[in-house]
Order: structure tokens, then sequence, then C-alpha cells
């Protein structure tokens, strides 16, 4: 009979390289493989993973439909079985894809039902990237107002867990909220404490982006 749990995680594990790799057909083929199996014995944990998996690859390939629907799927399941940080997940996922769409009213309602339930189960990681996630739907739409109180509600919970790329990346944020009204002086204070704290864990990009932005503000 052989082990179809062993089974379905080995196909599991080979999809997200396929996935990695970009090669999204192949992953999807492996996914729906490790579904059926997922499906034969029930588990229901299981099936909501791999559907979010799913999911995500329609998502990257922005097939916007499909990925609402197998990320709505995942979440019916993750609901019943009462999985709160794949529901949170779930329902972040969704937000993430209605905010690509610039349906902004609906991506703040799926992000605002996942900070609800970081908050429940004080996951303090999770209620950082919601606020964050909130905070841009603000900043797309020019709300600085807004959009200053979620980074900075944001920057806080990443201090509480010491996530220093989260804490720079919300400095960085804030700086081009300031840059964006003109004020360059607070924005450069932000972006000059942003660039250290990435200078300090060596991230590259956050550099560049940085530097960039301070580059910007000298012009």
């Amino acid at each position: 009979i052989g082990d179809k749990r062993g089974i379905a995680n080995s196909l599991n594990n080979i999809g997200i390289i396929y996935e990695v790799q970009g090669n999204y057909a192949k992953a999807i083929d492996y996914y729906n493989r490790t579904l059926k199996i997922d499906e034969e014995l029930g588990d229901k944990r299981g099936i909501a993973r791999t559907l979010n998996n799913i999911g995500i690859i329609y998502q990257a390939q922005g097939v916007s439909a499909k990925a609402i629907e197998y990320n709505t799927q995942s979440l019916k399941i993750n609901e019943q079985i009462g999985d709160k940080q794949s529901i949170a997940k779930s329902l972040n996922n969704i937000g993430i894809i209605y905010k690509n769409q610039c349906d902004y009213a609906k991506a703040i309602d799926y992000y605002t039902r996942s900070l609800k339930i970081h908050e429940e189960i004080g996951d303090k990681r999770g209620i950082a990237y919601s606020l964050n996630n909130i905070g841009n739907i603000y900043y797309n739409q020019s709300d600085y107002g807004k959009a200053i109180d979620y980074y900075t509600r944001s920057l806080k919970n990443h201090e509480k867990i010491g996530d220093k790329r989260g804490i720079a990346s919300s400095l960085n944020r804030i700086g081009n909220i300031y840059y964006n009204q003109g004020d360059y002086g607070k924005a450069m204070d932000y972006y000059t404490k942003s660039i250290k704290i990435r200078l300090e864990i060596g991230s590259k990009e956050g550099i560049a982006e940085s530097l960039n932005n301070i580059g910007i503000v000298y012009k």
C-alpha cells in the first residue's frame, strides 16, 4: 500500500522546489497529485495547505480568479478545523490579490480580518505584517495620515520581537511618506535609521533601496 502521507509530503516538497525555480506548470502538477492523496486520506489540514499552495501559484501567474478560488477553498477548510494561523494566512493572501487588482476596499477588509485573528492568537509578527499591509493600501491612496499610523504601529510590533528587517522596512516606509509630504529632513532621519539597521544585518537589497532613497532626497 505504501505510506500515503509520506508520498504526499514528498510530492508537496517537489512541488515547492519547482515553485521556487519558477516552473509553475510542474509545481501545480505535483501539488495536484498531493491534493489527490490528501483527499483520499481525508486530511483536511493537508487539503487546505495544498489548496493554498496552488492558489499562490495562480497568484504568481496573475490568474486572479483562480487564485481567489483556491485561497477561498483553503480558507473554508481552515475555518472548519479552527486553524487560526492558517485562516489569517488565507485572508492575507486574498487581501494581496485584491490589492494587486487595485480593489482597495476588499483588500482592507481581508487584511483587517487577518489582523484581528493575529491579535486574537497574539502573533506579533503577523500583527506587524498585517498593519504594514493596511498601511500600504492607505499609502497607495495617498492617505498619508492613516498610512503613517499603521506603519508606526507595525514598527512598534517589529521592535517588540526584535525583527530588524521589519524595523528597517517600516522606518523606510515612514521616510517615504515624509518625502512625499516634502518634509525632507524627517525623510532623511528615517532613511538614515533604516540604512544603519540594513548595514548591520547585511541586507543588500535593503541597502540599495535606502541608498537610492537618500540619493533622491539629496537631488
